[in-house]
């Protein structure tokens, strides 16, 4: 199996750039994820107000991870998620625009809500005060993130939902958003819970470990037939 080492970093290169739809970098593992709380951090808002996450219990919440120097991604999940909420009219549910750099300050936050025009006492944009809090909370939602230069990162494109006790209770990828599938991320967070949905880690998986399989099996038959061609000239 000598002959399959050069290609394992160009094999973790396509998993990692073609692990989810509509995104960038390593989807959550779901099944280490659903079902269980996120720790109750202090955030501060746009207008430099603290509190905690916690306080917000009682209703269902959106955490958006967005970074606010962001040209791509961010602002179209954010523009799309504004779409959503409006449609289906989620005056119940804290929409929190979580940035996952350190190096976000108020000002920025300030910026990135005025620029998209976040409106409400039910739209947050927000960062973690401590930095190891922050990256406690990322962790708990299986965020994980590449740094570039610039201060740009490689991220996955998602929101989460979690219910009224800051229990995750869903995932949804991409860049824009299915009204059928926000509604029911919704109803799930609201804790009306489709039985389907709670094999969802599961279902992701064994979809990764499908997906795994099937591409080392198509590497080494490219590999083999690569070697064959060459023995035979």
């Amino acid at each position: 199996m000598r002959f399959l080492a050069p290609l394992v970093p160009l094999f973790f290169l396509f998993l990692f750039s073609h692990a989810q739809t509509g995104g960038t970098g390593i989807p959550p593992n779901e099944s280490r994820t659903l079902g269980k709380p996120v720790p109750d951090v202090v955030l501060v808002d746009s207008e430099g107000n603290e509190f905690n996450l916690y306080s917000l219990k009682g209703k269902p919440v959106i955490l958006s991870p967005i970074y606010t120097r962001c040209t791509s991604a961010c602002p179209i999940i954010t523009e799309s998620l504004k779409k959503m909420v409006s449609s289906v009219k989620a005056e119940d549910v804290y929409i929190l625009s979580l940035t996952f750099d350190p190096q976000d300050r108020v000002s920025d936050l300030k910026a990135f809500k005025e620029k998209h025009s976040l409106k409400g006492d039910n739209w947050k944009v927000v960062l973690v005060r401590d930095k190891s809090q922050l990256f406690k909370l990322l962790d708990a939602i299986d965020f994980r993130f590449a740094t570039l230069p610039g201060r740009q990162f490689v991220h996955p494109n998602l929101i989460v939902f979690l219910d009224r006790d800051m229990v995750i209770r869903k995932y949804m990828y991409g860049v824009s958003f299915d009204r059928l599938e926000f509604s029911n991320a919704l109803r799930m967070a609201r804790g009306e819970i489709a039985l389907p949905e709670k094999f969802r880690g599961h279902l992701f998986l064994v979809g990764m470990l499908g997906f795994v399989g099937t591409l080392l099996y198509t590497i080494v038959r490219i590999t083999r037939l690569r070697y064959s061609k060459k023995a035979a000239a």
